[in-house]
């Protein structure tokens, strides 16, 4: 089963729609969104929005730390990733908020477990930067 694979979009509309189309053409029978659909990019409404539509056809999505963040304040991020977190809360209507908001951190599938960061401490959302953290993750699949 040829599975796509999408993180980090960060509301990028134009690079998110660009990879979808790639997954078309390469017939993709499944879909897997692994969070982080706000923050940066200009289009968080319809980023938000296309992966509801995706799940509603019964694609994985699960949260991101810049997805935690829109309804959780209090979720430490840089200066800037806070910014861009401010913007969009007021971005977003209620719907996206609330898919935002029921989203799981981690998704069994088929043998695969699905998270937005380390394995081992999914809530942390601890980046994988180093083959200590990445072994860690790993073994706790």
């Amino acid at each position: 089963m040829l599975i796509a694979l999408f993180a980090d979009i960060h509301a990028n509309r134009q690079a998110f729609e660009a990879c979808l189309a790639h997954a078309r053409e390469q017939q993709v029978e499944r879909y897997a969104f692994l969070g982080d659909y706000v923050g940066y990019g200009a289009d968080p409404e319809w980023v938000v929005e296309k992966i509801a539509e995706f799940v509603d056809q019964g694609a994985i999505a699960i949260v991101g730390n810049h997805d935690r963040a829109v309804s959780d304040p209090t979720l430490p991020m840089n200066r800037y990733a806070q910014i861009a977190i401010e913007w969009t809360r007021n971005q977003l209507g209620a719907s996206a908020r609330e898919l935002l908001d029921r989203l799981p951190m981690t998704i069994e599938d088929g043998g695969r477990l699905h998270t937005h960061g380390d394995a081992s401490a999914p809530s942390r959302f601890v980046y994988v930067v180093d083959s200590d953290i990445a072994r860690n993750s790993l073994d706790s699949t």
